[in-house]
C-alpha cells in the first residue's frame, strides 16, 4: 500500500475520534456543509488576496475597501451553496455583517503594520513532506529581519489554544523546517473574530512532538477495517456524515 499523506486535519480528525477519520479519509465520506466552512473559506480567500494587491502606503480605508470587496466577491461565489443550507436570511446575514466586522478590524491593523514597514506575507504556502509523509497549507508566512514567523487565521468565538491549534502549528513548523531547513521562530494564530493573536515559539520539543505524532498516527491508519476505528465521540461523529445506515 503507498504510504498516506496526512495534514493537521486529518490528524486532528482521528484524536478526536478515530470512527470520524475512517469515514471521512478511508471510507472518502463528504461531511455535511456548514455556514462555518463557508464563512472560513471566504475570509481565507480575501485575506490571501489582500496581502499580494494592496501597496504598502494604503490607508487604513484603502485596506479595508479592498478587502472587504474580495471578500464580497467571495461570498457571492457562495451564495447559492450557502442558500442551500436551510438558514433563515437573518441567520445568513449575521454571519456575512461578523465576518465584515472581522475583516475590518484586521485592515486596521494590517494598515498600521505594512506603515511602519512590515514586509507582506508569502501566502497560502502548501508543504508536503515525503520524510514524514505530512502536507499542510500555511495561510501566510512574515520574514522579517531574518526571522521567520509562520500564522495561521481562525474565524471562531474563543481565541483558547486548543490541542487541535497545538497540533496544527507544530506540524507547520516541522513542515517548514523540512522544506527550508531554517526553525521558524513562533506559529501564531490570529483569531480574527476578538481580534487577538496567539504566539507560540518554536522549540526542539515543539518539533519532536510533531515527529512523535505524526509517526504514531501513520501506524494507527494503516489498516483499512472498519473495526479498527472505534467511535470515541459518543456517535456525534456520525452527524457530520449522509449516512445510509445510521451512525456509530
Amino acid at each position: 500500500m503507498a504510504r498516506k499523506y496526512h495534514s493537521p486535519s486529518s490528524i486532528n480528525t482521528y484524536l478526536r475520534c478515530p470512527r470520524k477519520y475512517y469515514l471521512k479519509y478511508v471510507r472518502g465520506l463528504k461531511e455535511k456543509p456548514s455556514i462555518h466552512l463557508f464563512r472560513g473559506s471566504a475570509v481565507h480567500q480575501a485575506l490571501a488576496k489582500l496581502t499580494t494587491s494592496c501597496p504598502a502606503e494604503a490607508a487604513y480605508e484603502e485596506v479595508r475597501d479592498t478587502l472587504l470587496g474580495f471578500f464580497d466577491n467571495a461570498w457571492s461565489a457562495r451564495a447559492i451553496e450557502i442558500g442551500n443550507l436551510g438558514l433563515s436570511q437573518e441567520e445568513v446575514q449575521t454571519f456575512y455583517q461578523e465576518s465584515v466586522q472581522m475583516l475590518s478590524d484586521w485592515a486596521r491593523r494590517y494598515a498600521r503594520a505594512r506603515q511602519k514597514g512590515l514586509s507582506p506575507p508569502r501566502t497560502e504556502i502548501k508543504l508536503f513532506s515525503s520524510r514524514y509523509g505530512v502536507m499542510g497549507i500555511i495561510d501566510a508566512i512574515y520574514d522579517h529581519q531574518g526571522r521567520i514567523y509562520l500564522l495561521d487565521y481562525k474565524t471562531s468565538k474563543s481565541d483558547e489554544v486548543t490541542r487541535d491549534i497545538q497540533v496544527q502549528m507544530s506540524i507547520y513548523a516541522l513542515l517548514y523546517l523540512d522544506k527550508f531547513h531554517k526553525m521558524p521562530h513562533t506559529v501564531s494564530i490570529d483569531f480574527l473574530k476578538p481580534g487577538t493573536i496567539k504566539r507560540l515559539k518554536v522549540t526542539e520539543e515543539t518539533l519532536r512532538y510533531a515527529q512523535d505524532l505524526i509517526q504514531e498516527i501513520h501506524q494507527k491508519t494503516q489498516s483499512e477495517d472498519e473495526g479498527d476505528y472505534p467511535c470515541t465521540c459518543g456517535g456525534w461523529c456520525s452527524r457530520d456524515f449522509n449516512l445510509q445506515n445510521g451512525g456509530c
